[in-house]
């Protein structure tokens, strides 16, 4: 990693940070925006924005600027078609002289050879819980605040006093009305970003890019992680919460959110991949309550006693974890769940 200054302002859009990123995007001529697996139309649209941003800054003749993920969604692949835009999907691509995580809380979300960062700019724009991740950052543009990284890729747009082309700004749109649940979690500034963003745009077009039937191996399963669901009850004073605790061998994310819409309070799923020896853990709750244990923060600390990595939203979060050759599946899956809940229960208790 390079020894250049890092900017710690508590503002993710002070003037310091804005020119850093200029400067970056203006002198280095090879540059990667590396979004997380399975990658939503928020990690992408945020990506396409900065590319954009990227090439507009750049002063070399054939720069070298790509968006590389090692999966896209459904819906996300049919955005790009709708756009005529393309990403790289790879498993460890090759690191730049810029490396940009975008909408990625930590490294588990990613696969790269971490040894390779080493002598590389490093940056980070995202809107999730700081993780160790910002300790090998040059460049952190994180806003917690915000509902979207699109949101704040919107907000460097209008730093920079850049209005981007239709397209690009019908892919933030995209991102912005995905992360805050078609606008249920939006905030004035989200509602403001949009009106910015919206000129000659159709909202019902951006309505129609993110509506799309569940194809039949998701409606699998989610039947089969509720069909092997298993219910506990947390009490904490006068207040129950029902816990969901399931697995899945894919969609365990779109399991864990469809146990809290049907009635969960909190849902942990767990897939152990034995083909990539991985073991993955998604986590979705409702708004009361991430008001009390932000399960960002949980997933991060039962991660590190799996010797993984972790993190997320106060509502939805996930971690990643080595999974031992020869070990029992059965057993990894009932043990990591055991944890779940009992880290959960511990957190909750502590309130």
């Amino acid at each position: 990693m390079n020894n250049i200054l890092k900017n710690e302002n508590n503002n993710p859009y002070h003037s310091d940070n804005i020119d850093h990123l200029k400067k970056l995007f203006k002198e280095k001529n090879n540059i990667l925006f590396l979004c997380h697996h399975n990658a939503d139309p928020d990690a992408i649209g945020g990506a396409l924005g900065l590319k954009y941003l990227a090439n507009s800054f750049n002063k070399n003749k054939n720069p070298n600027i790509i968006i590389s993920t090692n999966s896209v969604s459904k819906l996300t692949r049919n955005i790009l078609l709708e756009l005529n835009e393309s990403v790289e999907i790879v498993n460890y691509p090759k690191l730049l002289d810029i490396v940009c995580f975008v909408d990625t809380a930590s490294l588990n979300q990613v696969m790269i050879d971490e040894n390779k960062l080493l002598d590389k700019n490093i940056i980070l724009i995202d809107h999730h819980k700081k993780t160790d991740l910002v300790n090998i950052c040059d460049l952190v543009i994180v806003d917690e605040n915000s509902t979207s990284v699109c949101e704040i890729v919107a907000n460097i747009f209008k730093k920079i006093n850049i209005y981007p082309p239709k397209n690009i700004r019908t892919a933030l749109l995209c991102g912005i009305v995905y992360d805050t649940k078609h606008l249920k979690l939006a905030t004035e500034g989200t509602f403001n970003i949009i009106s910015w963003l919206i000129k000659d745009i159709s909202f019902q077009k951006i309505l129609y890019l993110l509506t799309q039937e569940s194809d039949e191996s998701k409606k699998l399963a989610h039947l089969k992680a509720c069909s092997r669901m298993e219910l506990h009850t947390i009490k904490q004073g006068n207040q129950k919460y029902i816990v969901a605790l399931s697995n899945s061998s894919s969609n365990e994310a779109s399991c864990a959110k469809t146990m809290v819409s049907i009635g969960a309070d909190i849902a942990f799923v767990v897939a152990v991949r034995k083909k990539d020896k991985e073991i993955r853990v998604s986590a979705r709750c409702r708004k009361q309550i991430s008001k009390q244990v932000h399960l960002g923060v949980l997933m991060e600390k039962i991660a590190k006693k799996l010797n993984g990595r972790g993190g997320g939203h106060a509502e939805a979060a996930g971690l990643n974890a080595n999974f031992e050759k020869g070990a029992p599946k059965d057993e990894t899956i009932k043990k990591v769940l055991n944890l779940c809940l009992n880290s959960f229960e511990k957190e909750l208790i502590k309130k």
